[in-house]
């Protein structure tokens, strides 16, 4: 599959799915979602409901976290459709639990997603649960995501045709 970062796939068809799916390449075949895994993901947290796409990321968790891989909590749309409370309320579960996670942003086309680690700037509000608090913590988040640079996505190597 040779694509550009944060451009949608070509064989992928709105509200219908991938258009190869028997035969799509390893890299997709491999791709592992968290909302499909996780039981506490009720079906507004489906990515193209939420404009939220769960995955796990083992890269640039600070020292101290036991649990591995980090939770990275990816925004693929405009705005999270999943009500505010229920997106605080889990992230603030995940922080209790001493649980690694991040918020990322989906890139513009041809560039990577942007991403910060939450537990440090969240620790607090959640320890209060101060509902109030970690709001504003996560719209602060959000806010450095969107005014960030983001790093230059360049494809290397010939295309990788779909399996058969």
């Amino acid at each position: 599959l040779r694509k550009q970062a944060a451009v949608d796939c070509p064989q992928c068809q709105v509200g219908e799915g991938c258009q190869i799916y028997a035969s799509r390449p390893p890299v997709c075949a491999e791709f592992f979602c968290g909302w499909r895994a996780l039981p506490k993901l009720s079906d507004d947290w489906r990515p193209d409901r939420s404009g939220v796409m769960v995955t796990f990321d083992d890269q640039d968790i600070p020292p101290g976290y036991a649990i591995r891989p980090a939770f990275k909590l990816v925004i693929t749309q405009d705005t999270v459709k999943i009500d505010a409370d229920a997106f605080a309320g889990y992230v603030a579960g995940l922080v209790e639990a001493k649980i690694p996670v991040f918020l990322s942003l989906r890139g513009p086309p041809g560039h990577h997603s942007a991403k910060v680690f939450l537990n440090d700037r969240l620790t607090w509000p959640v320890s209060t649960r101060d509902r109030g608090a970690i709001l504003a913590a996560l719209e602060a988040v959000f806010a450095i995501l969107q005014s960030g640079t983001f790093d230059s996505a360049t494809l290397s190597g010939p295309p990788v045709a779909p399996s058969p």
